[in-house]
Formats: structure tokens, C-alpha cells, sequence
């Protein structure tokens, strides 16, 4: 799958949140030279679609990530609205991957029941990341992880990371640099800042400052952290600029609920159609901010790594 056709898949299940799709997109391409090779793990999958495109699959335009949301009245009261499932949806996948992953886990049962339907994982488990990973020693050839910094010990999680890697495994890593907290307006303006005129930015941060930028850390820091646990860096890129998280940080997020409700009127016909034209839109303003992503970041290091390291 080309990165275009890559793109227009995120922006597909994402077309309400164009901003996660921006993201997203600039991730694949930077994890580009990573290969999943069995026995595989996507550790914190959750619904396994950012997954699934990356490995080529594709859904139908009907289908999208808002179709099984909860609780869209509390969106600003730091709700998880995705932690739910309705078996009533089938999910349609017009593509299979190119690949399958052997094992998904996540700490959250409805996301593995959405990932259960995509036909990407060989197994799911269930479990906290937090706690000694549920896999005998040496068990896994190649680690997918976006999840480490949202845990209570990076430290901890990377111990575990190697232990269940065979020999000559490879283990792929998105983790924050110590810039993402720099980048926040919520952070900038209102915790840094004290000015109570930002206390309405509480309402667009929904909790994500707190809980999952708070293991923003250094290149020096996570080369430690890796070397403690015995992990080689194979390779390393830094990605996403202050502009696109700037972009990511606000995007499409105050008027989300009532886009989702406007586009839970349409009829089906009518949704795709609209979609169709929402993502053609949205693809010639988000492609040129991918393009130029590590251009514009100028003297500022870009908010996140991607490392791929070696047992």
C-alpha cells in the first residue's frame, strides 16, 4: 500500500479527527523500515486499526472508528468514548493485511473485540502492561509498542520488552521527547503559564497532558534506559514537528460531538458521500504538513522518537 492510499485509509476511520489521521500517517512512515516478523506482538493494540492499514488492509467507507462510541455527552469530562463494542457492527474490510501479527494485547476487553474482527491478530490477550508481561522468555522475534510512556515505569516495561524477545529480536518503540511537553498549548499556556484565562484548555486536553506525556524524556535519557536493559539501537528517527502536534493538539477536537452527531443523521448513502469528499478535502491540506514535517522543525527537535532496537 502506497503512503497516499496509506493516508486515505486513517482519514477514512478517522475523518471526524483528520488530526489523528496526520499523526498517524507521519508514524508509518517513519516506523517504514520495520518489519513485523513472527512470532509477532502489537503490545497496547488497541482496536488494531492503526495496525491493520499499516499492513495493507483496508475498510470499506462505510466503516469508521465513531460508529461504537459511549457516553459522547461526557467527551470533555476525559471519557474514554471508544471503550465499547456494539456485536451488532460488523466491521468491513474490503482488503486484508498483507500479514498477520500473532498475538494483540491490550488492558481494555471492547477494543480486543473490535480487534478481533479485523483479521489481523493470530490471538488477543488481555492483561496490564503495567504488571510482568504474560509471555514466557524469548518468545517473540519482532515488538510493536506506542504504549510505553502512557505506563507507570518506562524502566519496567522495557525489562520486560527484552525479556520476551528471542535472540536478535527486534523490538519498535514510539516514545516522547522531552519537546512534546514544550509543544502543548494546554501545558504552555495554562500549567506553565497560571493564567486562569487558559483554564478553559482543561476542556481540549481531556487528561492527555497528565497521563500521557508525562515520560516525555531526552535521547540520552531512553539511550540509558535501553542500555540498563540490555537493547541495541538499530536505528532512530525523531518525527512529528511543533507545528503538527500544534495542529494535532487543537485539530478537529471542540467540535467533535456534534460533527459525530450531525454524521449519525445522514443515511449511509449520504455518509459516504460526504466522506468521500471530506477526505479528498482534508488529503490536500494534510499530505504537504507530512511532507514537510522534519523540514520545519528548524532548531527545534521534533516531539517524538521511533526506535528500533536489537536483543
Amino acid at each position: 500500500m502506497s503512503s497516499s492510499n496509506t493516508l486515505k485509509q486513517l482519514l477514512n476511520i478517522f475523518w471526524l479527527r483528520p488530526e489523528t489521521a496526520l499523526w498517524r500517517e507521519i508514524d508509518i512512515r517513519t516506523m517504514s523500515a520495520f518489519e513485523m516478523r513472527s512470532p509477532s506482538l502489537d503490545l497496547g493494540c488497541g482496536d488494531g486499526g492503526y495496525s491493520f492499514i499499516r499492513a495493507g488492509g483496508e475498510f470499506d467507507m462505510s466503516f469508521d472508528a465513531f460508529r461504537s462510541v459511549t457516553q459522547l455527552d461526557q467527551f470533555f469530562q476525559n471519557v474514554d468514548i471508544f471503550d465499547s463494542f456494539d456485536e451488532s457492527l460488523s466491521t468491513a474490510v474490503t482488503k486484508p493485511p498483507k500479514y498477520q501479527i500473532d498475538v494483540g494485547f491490550d488492558h481494555k476487553i471492547n477494543l480486543l473485540k473490535k480487534a478481533g474482527q479485523i483479521g489481523l491478530y493470530r490471538s488477543l490477550k488481555q492483561g496490564d502492561a503495567n504488571q510482568s508481561l504474560p509471555f514466557p522468555d524469548a518468545s517473540f522475534n519482532s515488538i510493536f509498542s506506542n504504549i510505553v510512556y502512557w505506563l507507570d515505569s518506562p524502566e519496567f516495561v522495557i525489562s520486560e520488552i527484552y525479556r520476551i524477545m528471542k535472540p536478535g529480536a527486534v523490538a519498535c518503540l514510539m516514545l516522547p521527547n522531552r519537546t512534546l511537553p514544550q509543544f502543548s498549548f494546554y501545558n504552555q499556556l495554562y500549567v506553565k503559564g497560571g493564567d486562569s484565562h487558559w483554564k478553559f484548555l482543561e476542556m481540549l486536553d481531556r487528561g492527555r497532558f497528565a497521563d500521557n506525556i508525562r515520560q516525555a524524556k531526552s535521547l540520552a535519557e531512553w539511550k540509558a534506559m535501553f542500555k540498563q536493559a540490555g537493547l541495541e539501537i538499530k536505528r532512530h528517527h525523531t518525527h512529528l514537528s511543533k507545528l503538527t502536534i500544534q495542529t494535532w493538539d487543537i485539530g478537529l477536537r471542540p467540535l467533535f460531538p456534534v460533527l459525530l452527531e450531525m454524521a449519525n443523521e445522514l443515511s449511509p448513502e449520504k455518509l459516504v458521500s460526504i466522506k468521500e469528499k471530506w477526505i479528498q478535502t482534508m488529503s490536500a491540506f494534510i499530505e504537504p504538513l507530512i511532507k514537510i514535517d522534519k523540514e520545519i522543525s528548524g532548531d527545534e527537535e521534533p516531539a517524538f522518537h521511533c526506535f528500533e532496537l536489537r536483543k
